[in-house]
């Protein structure tokens, strides 16, 4: 599904409209509660990563002021990295 896009006048760049977010919100919204039971689980899932990413935290604040800011976009950039072998790449194997 394509987002409706219109060209902001004074930047110049694209904008999705606002009814299209509110649409999209409304479609998860329903196929959630379609599939309580599975909503709940990633929800709780989802508490498990967070508490994670606390930890991850913690343990990037403890580096010197001057190498934090390098090994916070690091680890952004490796969790990033595993979510898409995970979420995304998994899917699109399975599926050939």
């Amino acid at each position: 599904m394509s987002a409706k896009k219109r060209l902001d006048d004074q930047s110049g760049e694209q904008q999705v409209s606002p009814g299209l977010v509110t649409a999209m919100f409304d479609r998860v919204r329903l196929i959630k509660r379609k599939h309580p039971d599975i909503s709940k689980r990633i929800d709780a899932h989802e508490g498990l990563i967070r508490e994670t990413l606390m930890q991850i935290k913690d343990a990037i604040d403890e580096f010197p002021a001057m190498e934090k800011e390098l090994i916070t976009v690091l680890v952004i950039n490796g969790i990033h990295k595993m979510c898409d072998e995970i979420l995304i790449d998994s899917d699109e194997e399975s599926e050939q």
